[in-house]
Order: C-alpha cells, then structure tokens, then sequence
C-alpha cells in the first residue's frame, strides 16, 4: 500500500513540474517551472526520471539482445550511430525527454534544485544528502557514457542563468563523486528527517547508508584497470562503512498496472521485432541457469506474445544470433526459420521479467557482492574469500526474481547446484571471468551498468558483431555521441569537451577509466 501511494504522489507531481518548452534552456531547468515546491515531492520525482536503459541501447551492445530490423530502428546492431538511441540517457537525465516525449525536469536539474534549496538547513539534513547520492547516480552514468558532461554548471539556468554550461573533465567528475558520496553517505543521520517521499527505501536510513557504500564500491571498482592502487583505497573506503548485506537494501522502482515499467512498455509495442541474442540465451542454457525461464520464453506467434502464454522449457530456447538483419537471417548457421510474424527464436518472458509491473533496479545486493569477490581476488580486501562472494553474489541475483514475481523461487538446492556445476564453479585461474560474466547475468535489464562493466574487465568474452558498414572500428561501441543539438547550441562547450575527451565525438573514444 505505501508503495502504491508513492505512486500516486508521483503521478500527481509528475505533470505540475513539467513543461512545455522544448528549447536548449531544458538542459539546466525551464525558468517557468515551479521552484519552490517541497523538496521531497521533487525527489520522489528525480527517483522516478532515473534513466533506464532501452533494450536496444546498452542491452544490445553487450549481446543480450537484438533486434534485427532495420528502418528507424536500426542501432547498435548495425553498428550504427542513431541519436534516438545515443542521446536516450543525455535527455532522459538532463531534460526528462526521451525520444521525443513530452518536456518536463530531469533529475540532474531536480536535484540541483534541492541542493540550492536546501543546502545548511538542519531540519532536511537526510533528504539534502540523498539528494546528493542520487544526484551522483546519475553523473556517474552519464560520464560511463559520454565522458566529459556538463557537470559544474549543469541545472543553473534558473538558479544562476548559465543557458550554455560548461563540460568538466570526466576524470575529475568522477573524484568529485568520490567525495560527494563519501561525505553524504557519512553525514546520514537516523536521528534527524526521515524522507517518507522516498520510494526505494521509504526514508529507511541505515539502507541508505548502505546504499551510498555500494554505491561508492562502485564508483572505486571503476579504476580496476586505470588506476589499481586508487581502486583499492576506494573500495577497502566503501567496504568499512557498510555496503548493502541483503537483497531487502536493493535500490529499485516498483510499477504497477498504472504506472508501467516504460523498458517492458517500449518492447510490448512492436513485439515481433525484438529477440534475446544468441550469446546471452547460450551463457543461461549451456550452464544450466535456472533464471533462464524467468527471462526467456518461446511463442507461437512474436507479434502476440506479450499476451501469450510463453515455452520456457530450457532445450526450446535460442537465442537470435548476431550480426545479422532481417534480410540476412536466413543466411546464417542453423537458421531456425519464419514463425508466425516474426523469427523462431526466443523472446523475453512477458509474463515475469518484460511484465508491465516488472521492476526496474540500479544498484543491487547481487552486484555487489560481485564487485567484492573480484576485490577480494585481487586482494584489496580482507573478510570472506572470493568464491564465498562469488557464491553469494549468484544467490542473491537468483532471489531477486521473487521481487518480479513472487512465485519465482529458485530453491536453494537448485543454486547451489548451479554454483557447483563444473562450468560455474569458482577457480582462482578463470575467476575475472567467472565473476564479470555472472554480473554481465546479475546486470540484466539493469543495461547502463552491464555495458560499463563489461568495458572496465572485458568479460564476457564476446565475439564483436561484424555487421558490414558499421559505424566502428574497434569492435565494440566504447561510448555515445553527444546530442546533435550540442553541436549548434552549446558549440564552444562541445568543441572543448571532444577535445579533451582524447579523440572525436565518435563511439570508439573511450572514456577514462577504458583504458
């Protein structure tokens, strides 16, 4: 019930702070929007504008899925630059558009605006300093992609009328996260406000501490092959005061048959046109991944399988391959041939993970425990060994499918089989692999995080697409283009930005840490 109550102040809130001007002004915040509203009602509001990840953007770049139609949907698996898709996370975090959709306030400018708002009042101690772990969220996703971003001066056009922010330096945005999110995490106080208005932990302090620790994990985890010996520092930081311990600490959205998940609502509309890769299904069933049923599904008809009852039977699942349109499908080893209005292979599993209700999640107590396990490998950190994180991390991704359907209980007999299995088990000498390769697993539908992960330790070992005329040299797209709107309206910025971010605004530049 409270969540559902969340929902509706959301849904009430949502429409009073938007706008309808959709000139460049929207990349700090529309000056007739309403400023002084509650500071907690623009969180809640900011909570729910996070950026999530389209299945044809980062998804799609790491394998796990594919849609092989060109037109205006032709994307990463054409190796093309489309900005539908490459300036999907810029709009959603800056303007809160997407795709063309309806103006309103980002989270960047909403939390600016309660940083200004309530920056030294005691009372709103706790809600001043979530707002500065989400807000570093949301930087921390926008550098992963973009590299130098408007930072400093982003969300000052009221405040301060700065129309034409600078860019700051990626390298040192992510220091000043480092900080932000130290100092935040640090200052909660379970004593002072609690933020009812908050929709992931309902104002719970003692998650978001933990939430800030993870979050800071992270963060640190980030430099593992940059710079090693500040990796280190970050995490032991993160692991001293308290990262999340239980799946009870994930920081997710709920919806519901009002308010939808808008990644399930997007692939429902055209469902015929939209597979899991081959990579992904074959890493879930040659492992014997119980989460493979959840996840996957097989219909008679594509078109109709949102409202279909889906096979999940294992043996029956596979995955498109990649590389191919389709045009060239029938082309490719093992062609499984037309099915109904689409292609005979799997989809998503409509009825659990691409449910209208499903959630959507950004930082876990899988994840973590991943992270941990890779630290402990490289020895930064003391505590369990790496095959107990290990372990423990594949536990908890396969626990969370409860919260997308209550009945999706994978027993704990059937993990721990899993976890034993020869292909699966720990072993020091594949353990970057093992490790990364079930965050890629923990990582779906969670897509911004599953594509900088993949960047920062290279596994999955995934064959790059070798789709002809692609707009990449390097195999795999390392990073978006800026908006198109950039070059004209904020040029002086932009031209800057490409230059110190080493290369040209193109999707082989690599952001710092991808190195």
């Amino acid at each position: 019930m409270k969540n559902l109550i969340r929902i509706i102040i959301i849904a009430i809130w949502v429409p009073v702070i938007s706008s309808c001007n959709k000139g460049f002004d929207q990349l700090n915040i529309n000056p007739n929007n309403p400023t002084e509203l509650d500071a907690s009602f623009l969180f809640t509001s900011a909570q729910f504008g996070t950026h999530g990840a389209t299945m044809e953007t980062e998804p799609t770049i790491v394998q796990q899925f594919v849609n092989p139609f060109s037109g205006i949907t032709s994307a990463f698996n054409f190796n093309q630059l489309n900005q539908t898709y490459t300036s999907q996370n810029w709009n959603a975090e800056y303007t809160g558009t997407n795709s063309g959709a309806t103006s309103s306030s980002g989270p960047v400018q909403l939390l600016v605006q309660i940083l200004s708002q309530l920056k030294g009042n005691a009372a709103r101690t706790n809600l001043y300093n979530e707002a500065r772990i989400w807000k570093a969220y949301q930087f921390m996703m926008l550098v992963d992609s973009y590299g130098n971003v408007p930072y400093s001066e982003a969300g000052q056009a009221y405040l301060s009328n700065v129309l034409t922010p600078k860019y700051d330096n990626q390298a040192m945005i992510y220091t000043d996260l480092i900080n932000e999110v130290t100092a935040a995490t640090a200052a909660l106080d379970p004593t002072k406000d609690i933020v009812k208005a908050d929709v992931f932990y309902g104002g719970n302090i003692a998650q978001w501490k933990r939430l800030g620790y993870s979050l800071l994990l992270r963060l640190g985890m980030r430099y593992s092959k940059f710079e090693p010996a500040k990796a280190q520092a970050i995490v032991q930081a993160a692991v001293a005061g308290g990262v999340m311990t239980s799946n009870a600490d994930n920081c997710y959205l709920k919806y519901n048959t009002t308010y939808v998940n808008p990644v399930s609502q997007t692939i429902t509309a055209i469902a015929n046109t939209y597979y899991l890769a081959a990579p992904f299904v074959d890493q879930l069933k040659n492992s014997g991944d119980p989460r493979l049923k959840f996840i996957s599904g097989k219909y008679a008809n594509p078109l109709s399988a949102p409202t279909s009852v889906p096979d999940t039977i294992s043996a029956n699942q596979f995955g498109l391959p990649i590389g191919y349109s389709n045009a060239t499908l029938p082309t490719a080893p093992g062609f499984r041939g037309s099915n109904g209005s689409g292609f005979n292979y799997s989809q998503v599993n409509y009825s659990v993970f691409g449910s209208l209700t499903a959630p959507q999640f950004f930082i876990t107590h899988a994840q973590t425990q991943l992270l941990l396990a890779e630290a402990a490998f490289r020895g930064w950190i003391n505590g369990s060994t790496p095959d107990v994180y290990y372990a423990n991390g594949i536990r908890a991704a396969m626990d969370q499918w409860t919260t997308y359907n209550p009945s999706a209980i994978i027993p704990l007999a059937t993990q721990n089989a899993f976890i034993n299995n020869p292909v699966n088990a720990y072993t020091t000498a594949n353990a970057l692999n093992l490790i990364n390769t079930q965050y890629w697993v923990a990582s779906w539908g969670n897509g911004t995080e599953a594509f900088a992960n993949f960047r920062r330790s290279g596994f999955p070992a995934l064959s790059p697409n070798t789709m002809p005329g692609q707009n990449i040299t390097g195999g795999f797209v390392r990073r978006f283009v800026y908006p198109t709107l950039e070059l004209s309206a904020n040029s002086t910025n932009y031209q800057a930005a490409v230059a110190d971010n080493g290369g040209p605004d193109n999707m082989d530049t690599r952001v710092f840490w991808d190195k």
